[in-house]
């Protein structure tokens, strides 16, 4: 499969951050892809994503959120499902660009689910129908990342 690059960007356009994954399917709605967390271990609310984690990642053209399933490098298992609330993602050639709207959900295995910057967000100056996409992004996320009831991120989860 092909390579890609995903960068994130803040509400003004600036990159923020940037990184290689594995391009697994496309859509013409969505990209499902799989990369490796690059930065050095880090302690993040009862997680430690480590260097090396495999990250099963899902971005769309057409909804205000990505998904990132997270598993352990060397066991496989599931830590946690990290959730962005964002602009629709673009998709242009080998790249994946997408506005962080700062608003997050971490998920754990047990089906507990963590709002993440809510403080963040509420600051961002966006407009009244960007504030309400995201808010319903949120909302649509704390529905459907439910491991309790067998969520798990595969390829097939990308609408045609």
């Amino acid at each position: 499969m092909d390579d890609v690059t995903v960068i994130k960007l803040n509400i003004s356009g600036e990159e923020t951050w940037r990184y290689r994954g594995r391009l697994v399917r496309c859509t013409g709605r969505g990209v499902f892809l799989e990369a490796h967390f690059n930065r050095d271990d880090l302690p993040f609310h009862e997680i430690v994503m480590r260097r090396g984690d495999l990250f099963l990642e899902a971005y769309f053209n057409d909804r205000w959120y990505n998904l990132f399933e997270i598993h352990d490098r060397e066991s496989g298992e599931i830590k946690a499902w990290y959730c962005n609330v964002t602009r629709p993602a673009e998709f242009t050639g080998r790249e994946i660009r997408y506005v962080d709207l700062a608003l997050d959900i971490l998920v754990y295995p047990d089906g507990r689910q963590l709002v993440l910057d809510a403080d963040e967000f509420a600051l961002l100056e966006l407009d009244a129908s960007t504030r309400q996409q995201a808010l319903a992004a949120l909302e649509e996320l704390k529905r459907l990342v439910k491991p309790q009831q067998g969520f798990r991120l595969t390829p097939d989860f990308l609408p045609e």
